[in-house]
């Protein structure tokens, strides 16, 4: 073998086994990569890690657990005393048929997944200001309420089939995907309120004994809560809903109540006999706030095109909005304003949305001014032919028969051919009924024609 050629053998032979001392290191640096989750890699330098038996024989004992990190701590059977961790990261939290006598607190904790199932906890339990990446909690027993004021959920956040004897709070909280509450039951308030949701909060088939209060809220999926009970008041004053609220199917208790006030919403879905009734502002005496919330209804209706629900709407909006004027008997025009609105522009057409109580007050105005006009008949002129020929001049029924043509004429073509009809006063009730007339006609016209083109 030449030497040019034992030169190239002997590079054959390194070529691999450079290749291998080299790639070696990266590909183990690849694997403790992976190896360290990103909830790790967040772990601050100050955190001991704290193994599960050391931190459970701490809880187990009332010490508080502070400033560590624990990859998994699992809680079962009994714990007498209080629980207190704070500041910690935990990222394991697993709670099956547990029994807490005293208060559990995680506060400013970070947690990756929480799963709890068959708990029960007698005192509080409060995960204020924590980060939870995946949160599920089934069939628990809380008797004195739930904190989570200023809690951010990363992912899922599902509470079901538990029972809640205390307030439940999430205050400012923050939920990354969606919020879900199935089949629980809330003995007092659940407060939702300023919290926000970057996806949907689901009540589903829960039921609520207080008052649901979701005020400044901002929810940009939909707010759905199919087949659930409310007894107490649902506020979703201030609230942003950006898509659509399913209310359509909750069951009402008989002090169940209804807040809108300034919600920014076009998709909310209520019937008006769901509200019929339980506006809260409006049993309250507010009418001008109740004016405004209709206003939001109208709104919503209007967006999703239920006309008849519409024009519910705006109906009621009207009438709380003659009730907010403030009449007065000090100033007697305005008690007179008011009646007048209340008799030509409610009831005499529903502020034209109806054009049958148009029909209505137009037959009730023609039968009124016709008992006037037989009361005084000896001021109508005589006619050349009565009506019931065979009966005396001055029957009952000529006479009102006779008023009831006179009535009826006016009504509907004005005053102009009838001058000569009537002497004295009487011609004051006719030119009334004359003026009445071709008002009401305006607005069934009005009323009727909204009906049709909509």
């Amino acid at each position: 073998m030449s030497n040019e050629q034992a030169q190239r053998a002997q590079e054959a032979d390194s070529g691999p086994a450079q290749d291998v001392r080299v790639s070696t290191p990266r590909r183990a640096a690849r694997s403790d990569h992976r190896a360290v989750s990103r909830f790790e890699e967040e772990l601050p330098g100050s955190h001991t890690e704290l193994s599960s038996e050391e931190a459970i024989q701490r809880l187990q004992a009332g010490l508080p657990v502070e400033r560590v990190f624990i990859r998994r701590l699992h809680l079962t059977g009994s714990f007498p005393k209080g629980l207190l961790i704070r500041d910690a990261y935990i990222k394991e939290l697993s709670i099956t048929e547990a029994h807490f006598e005293q208060n559990v607190s995680l506060q400013a904790c970070s947690l990756h997944r929480v799963y709890a199932e068959d708990a029960r906890f007698d005192q509080s339990v409060s995960f204020k200001r924590s980060r939870v990446n995946l949160f599920y909690m089934l069939r628990g027993e809380l008797h004195k309420g739930l904190n989570c004021e200023s809690i951010k959920a990363g992912s899922k956040f599902l509470i079901a089939e538990s029972n809640f004897k205390g307030r439940v709070r999430f205050w400012e909280a923050l939920f990354e995907d969606w919020a879900s509450f199935e089949q629980c039951a809330f003995e007092e308030r659940f407060d939702f309120r300023s919290a926000e949701c970057r996806a949907g909060v689901s009540l589903n088939r829960s039921h609520f004994k207080g008052a649901a209060l979701f005020r400044g809220a901002h929810i940009a999926l939909k707010l759905e809560a199919n087949e659930a009970r409310f007894d107490g008041l649902i506020d979703l004053s201030k609230a942003k809903l950006h898509d659509f609220v399913y209310l359509e199917d909750i069951e009402q208790g008989p002090d169940q109540r209804w807040a809108f006030w300034n919600t920014v919403s076009e998709r909310i879905l209520v019937r008006p006999d769901q509200l019929e009734g339980r506006l809260e502002s409006e049993e309250a005496g507010d009418y001008s706030k109740a004016m405004r919330e209709y206003g939001v209804l109208k709104r919503s209706y209007e967006h999703e095109h239920l006309y008849s629900y519409d024009d519910w709407a705006f109906y009621r909006f009207k009438v709380n909005e003659r009730r907010s004027r403030g009449a007065s008997w000090s100033r007697p025009w305005t008690k007179l304003w008011e009646l007048m609105d209340y008799l030509l522009l409610d009831w005499g057409c529903g502020y034209g949305t109806d054009p049958l109580r148009a029909v209505r007050a137009a037959l009730v105005m023609v039968l009124f001014f016709a008992c006037i006009y037989t009361l005084e008949f000896d001021k109508v002129h005589a006619v050349d032919k009565l009506p019931f020929s065979q009966l005396p001049a001055d029957a009952l029924l000529n006479r009102f028969a006779v008023s009831l043509f006179l009535s009826v004429s006016a009504f509907t073509s004005g005053f102009g051919d009838l001058r000569e009809s009537v002497m004295d006063w009487l011609n004051i009730p006719l030119v009334i009924e004359a003026l009445l007339g071709t008002l009401l006609w305006g607005l069934f016209i009005v009323a009727f024609g909204r009906k049709v083109v909509r």
